[in-house]
């Protein structure tokens, strides 16, 4: 059972329409029934279906997760790919705080909550994944040699700061949790130029998403490769 945030297209799309290839049962989240519904239609696969959620409202998490446990006592799979990138400038001192508020408010707090409603799942089966979809931005090494949406930027650093606090947390119980860089994707938020597909982009989430027993944990990686925080 595999839980893709924010997966009505996109990356988080092929990383659904991959797992339901797998034989994985998918619940696709999207702030957006009806778009969320569509995507299911797309990928055509019994095995997954539309849910509603907002990782921005606590009330639609907390819906969602008892859901899930009530219909099927278990998660195996979450994929924090949910994100904004609405920065209107690369210079942190033009940066509208609302706009950083908002940001964080979703790609950190929104992937944070996730995970506070869905590790107590995890842990009654002993077993989870968690992927937390960040970018290439959020590397403080790229940071210290480029200027990109400091909103975005900081967010991602962010996320990859409570990765690794959950990975040290969860240690021992069987839950592995990581971060990946898609790389520069042909989607909405990475425009027509970028270089990558979908597929590659989702590729190393699928990997993490399905890793052994015995695999990372709170790695941050790249191409199936581990890269500098």
């Amino acid at each position: 059972m595999a839980l893709v945030t924010g997966a009505n297209r996109g990356i988080g799309l092929e990383i659904a329409k991959q797992l339901a290839q797998r034989k994985n049962r998918v619940i696709l989240g999207a702030r957006d029934i009806a778009r969320g519904e569509a995507a299911v239609k797309e990928i055509s696969s019994g095995n997954v279906t539309a849910a509603k959620v907002d990782v921005t409202d606590q009330s639609t998490v907390d819906m969602l997760a008892q859901k899930i446990n009530s219909d099927f006592g278990r998660l195996d799979i979450l994929v924090n790919n949910a994100a904004i990138l609405i920065d209107e400038t690369d210079f942190p001192t033009k940066t509208n705080l609302d706009i950083a508020r908002f940001t964080l408010e979703t790609n950190l707090i929104g992937s944070w909550r996730l995970c506070q409603a869905f590790v107590p799942i995890m842990r009654q089966n002993n077993y989870g994944r968690i992927v937390n979809v960040s970018s290439n931005a959020g590397s403080l090494e790229a940071i210290a040699e480029n200027l990109y949406s400091p909103a975005y930027s900081i967010s991602k650093v962010s996320l990859n700061a409570l990765t690794m606090m959950l990975a040290r947390e969860l240690r021992g119980s069987n839950i592995l949790v990581n971060s990946m860089s898609p790389g520069w994707v042909r989607t909405d938020m990475g425009g027509p130029s970028a270089p990558r597909s979908v597929k590659e982009g989702a590729d190393t989430a699928i990997w993490l998403a399905t890793l052994p027993d015995n695999g990372p944990t709170g790695g941050f990686f790249q191409d199936r490769k581990k890269i500098d925080w």
